[in-house]
């Protein structure tokens, strides 16, 4: 595991150390890799954060061995805590919507982490290590409001060719919600997208049945489940991330395919 420190020219975006996991084989070839960002980067790697760990390098070297994925990098970007975490809702909103903890706070800036993530984060990781800096592999996944800024990363900016798409808490963001729905499919997007079965209920919306309603748009706007589509709902899974842990060993055999396997 390698840290890089990336500094940010944006006031509202803060600079910040991101954590590298290179796959097995990085160190003993010349070839070149895909990579996956990953948000709440705090959380992705052991020991993980205060509210748990996605264990994505044990994962990873799992799916690798086991064929069922190729080698890539995972990148881990933390987000912003500042302010008992409602500037890392602001940093992950769309710029459609206000914070809904926090009206105050005004719209979203998430366009302006893409600058970040993409002109700072990506160009760092691309400069520094072996990547395969193109659209078509390099992916983006995150959980509630990560998964919403993933989304919209993959269909607003062009870095991106598949977005993992955890848990997505559609509710903080009806604007863009309702954008999603009502827009039209991207060429050459892959999109992964789950919800646990116990995220029924929320005090501020019903994360199942927002999910199941942007599922059913994007079918209805020609992503093809199984294709470019992958709909993974996990049985018994609450919004923590135990459960974003249990799902992304299916996650990345969708996001980080073999090439062969890539529709």
């Amino acid at each position: 595991m390698e840290t890089v420190f990336i500094e940010s020219d944006d006031p509202l975006i803060p600079s910040r150390e991101v954590c590298v996991w290179l796959p097995p084989g990085y160190n003993t070839g010349d070839e070149r890799y895909p990579v996956l960002y990953f948000h709440d980067g705090q959380n992705v790697f052991r020991p993980g954060g205060p509210f748990g760990c996605w264990f994505a390098e044990d994962a990873a070297v799992a799916e690798i061995k086991a064929g069922r994925t190729g080698e890539a990098i995972l990148v881990a970007v933390p987000n912003n805590e500042a302010d008992m975490g409602k500037a890392r809702m602001t940093e992950y909103q769309p710029p459609t919507d206000s914070n809904p903890r926090d009206p105050r706070r005004g719209n979203g800036v998430c366009n302006r982490y893409a600058n970040f993530l993409v002109g700072k984060v990506k160009s760092g990781i691309d400069a520094k290590y072996r990547t395969l800096p193109d659209r078509e592999n390099t992916a983006v996944a995150g959980a509630s409001m990560g998964g919403v800024v993933s989304l919209w990363l993959g269909l607003n900016a062009e870095a991106f060719g598949a977005v993992g798409v955890f848990s997505p808490a559609f509710w903080t963001s009806p604007n863009f919600t309702k954008a999603v729905m009502e827009g039209a499919k991207k060429d050459g997007l892959r999109i992964y997208l789950d919800m646990g079965t116990k995220e029924r209920g929320n005090l501020s919306g019903d994360y199942w049945e927002d999910v199941l309603a942007v599922r059913g748009a994007l079918l209805e706007q020609g992503y093809v489940e199984g294709e470019d589509l992958l709909w993974n709902p996990g049985e018994g899974d609450e919004h923590n991330e135990k459960a974003w842990a249990k799902r992304l060993p299916v996650a990345l055999r969708f996001l980080m395919a073999k090439e062969k396997d890539k529709p």
